[in-house]
This record gives C-alpha cells, sequence and structure tokens, in this order.
C-alpha cells in the first residue's frame, strides 16, 4: 500500500519553502500541492486552515497579525487539544462529522506508541478495523471517540472484520478519544493494545434488515471495561509527555 504523507507534513513543508513570514494566501495557493497527494479531498482549504492552527499551538508558527505568519525555530511539537469543527462542513450525518474531525485531530497530534514516530498518518476511506497507522512501523490504530466520557460499553464496527482480524493476531491498538463539542477540545484519550482485545471482549449486534441500505451488515460493541488495567492514558486533560506514554505502554504485559 502507498504511503500517505500527513496533512501537517505536507503544509510544514510548504511553510519552509515560503519565506520566514508568510500569508494565508501563500498557502491556499498551493492547493494543486495538496491535491495531489489528496486528490479526493473535498475540503483542501478547511485542511490547510486546521493544519495551520495545530502548527501554531504546537509552535511551529505563530500569527503576527490576521492572515499573516511567521515560522518559528521551534523542532519539537507541542500537544494541541483543539479540533476544528469545520473541517467537517458539508457533511450532515452527525458520526461522520465526528468521524472526520477525530480524525484529522488525531493525525495532527497523535504518534506512535510501539516506536518514536512523532506523527501518524490516516487510512484511505472504508479501510476496515483501522484509521491511522505509523508510517514508520506500520502499526496500526482503531480510534473511538465521544462528545462526554465512554463507559464500559463501546461501539465497534463491522463484526466479521474484526473476528478475521483477531484470527489472524492482526487487531489494531485502540485510541479512545473522549471530547467536549463546546469547547471543541479534546479531554482526555487513552490506548488499548489490540492484543489484549479477545473475542469474548466483542458482542455482535444484530445485522441489518433486508430493507437498510447497508442490508446484512453487521456491526458489534466491545466491552473494554474489563480492560482497564491495560489502559494507557495519553491526555489527562493536558497532553502527557510521549515518553511517559510510550514507557507505560511497554510495560504493559
Amino acid at each position: 500500500m502507498q504511503r500517505v504523507t500527513t496533512w501537517k507534513t505536507l503544509v510544514r513543508e510548504a511553510i519552509e519553502r515560503l519565506p520566514r513570514t508568510f500569508t494565508l494566501r501563500d498557502i491556499l495557493n498551493q492547493r494543486d500541492y495538496f491535491a495531489k497527494h489528496y486528490p479526493n479531498n473535498r475540503f483542501i482549504d478547511a485542511k490547510i486552515r486546521q493544519s495551520l492552527q495545530i502548527l501554531r499551538d504546537q509552535g511551529f508558527i505563530r500569527f503576527a497579525k490576521p492572515g499573516v505568519y511567521e515560522r518559528t525555530s521551534a523542532e519539537q511539537p507541542a500537544f494541541s487539544p483543539f479540533f476544528d469543527p469545520s473541517v467537517a462542513d458539508g457533511f450532515v450525518s452527525r458520526s461522520q462529522i465526528a468521524r472526520v474531525t477525530v480524525e484529522t485531530w488525531a493525525e495532527q497530534n497523535l504518534y506512535c506508541l510501539n516506536c518514536d514516530a512523532d506523527e501518524l498518518g490516516a487510512l484511505p476511506p472504508n479501510t476496515q478495523v483501522a484509521d491511522l497507522e505509523c508510517l514508520r512501523c506500520q502499526s496500526r490504530y482503531q480510534l473511538k471517540s465521544k462528545n462526554g466520557r465512554f463507559g464500559d460499553i463501546v461501539v465497534g464496527a463491522a463484526y466479521e472484520p474484526l473476528m478475521e482480524a483477531m484470527k489472524k493476531r492482526e487487531v489494531p491498538d485502540y485510541v479512545l478519544v473522549e471530547y467536549d463539542t463546546r469547547f471543541s477540545i479534546v479531554v482526555f484519550a487513552s490506548a488499548i493494545p489490540g492484543r489484549h482485545i479477545a473475542e469474548d471482549c466483542v458482542i455482535p449486534r444484530k445485522a441489518l434488515g433486508a430493507a437498510a441500505r447497508r442490508a446484512g451488515w453487521r456491526g458489534c460493541n466491545l466491552n473494554l471495561g474489563r480492560l482497564k488495567a491495560y489502559r494507557v492514558s495519553i491526555v489527562e486533560p493536558a497532553g502527557r509527555n510521549p515518553l511517559d506514554v510510550r514507557g507505560d505502554w511497554k510495560r504493559i504485559d
């Protein structure tokens, strides 16, 4: 599978080709460069604007004045808990809006837990079982998100592909993101190793009826409450030091 460069990397590369002080128009004028990497994305301007906001929060650029930015000398990214709902403009379904918004935030802020890569790339739409992949070690992650706090039972995805992944021992690591839409902020995030999500944690749901658009499709729920001992905090509510998070991750049996 072709590896996809993340939005954060693309926007940083575009910024580095510009003078130290640049304008929003300078970045938007490079739409063709971004479209080459994401030809099916209909919201390139929104993704660019959000990437600029994230890079500002992470200290790579600063806002000099409206529409004008300045590149800084920062090298290490800082965590940004904020997400931009505008990246989901054009979507109507609440679940789709949440998916696009949280996946974009995760791509901008999360990092690999299994190696020292500082970012994850979004997998192509409709990829089964997983949402994100480390571009270095190819570890995969499934994102689950909620406006508020999760209970013990979390809504899963398609039942059969998950069962097949279990048979192959290819269950991705799960990242649970809890956010607050009132302030467009991620409050908590944690991860559970996929190897600990066993078949007895999966609760199959009833298949969709013949009249449904996806007739026969069957989803599932996940009982993750029983896996609290294997849950590693990433955001609580401020972002934790990645070295501490990876250290806790490695100590899990």
